[in-house]
């Protein structure tokens, strides 16, 4: 079957919540951010969160992730 990607941008502001001691955004927050950025792509797709989470029978875990930290994200 085909499985079309469409493009998508997600800004958010960086918090200072987001970040460790030295200022830059701690490891463990990166992924949050993408998976906020996550929901936000299926909402933009018109999926509504709620249904999609809850009220299926077909369960679409996120069954791996990686980060490569090219460079630190600073608020």
């Amino acid at each position: 079957y085909l499985v079309r990607s469409m493009p998508f941008n997600y800004q958010r502001t960086v918090r200072f919540a987001d970040t460790d001691a030295a200022g830059v955004v701690f490891f463990a927050n990166y992924l949050a951010i993408c998976h906020e950025a996550y929901e936000a792509s299926l909402e933009a797709g018109g999926i509504e969160l709620q249904t999609f989470f809850r009220k299926t029978d077909v369960v679409i875990p996120i069954a791996r992730s990686e980060v490569e930290y090219l460079r630190p994200l600073f608020p």
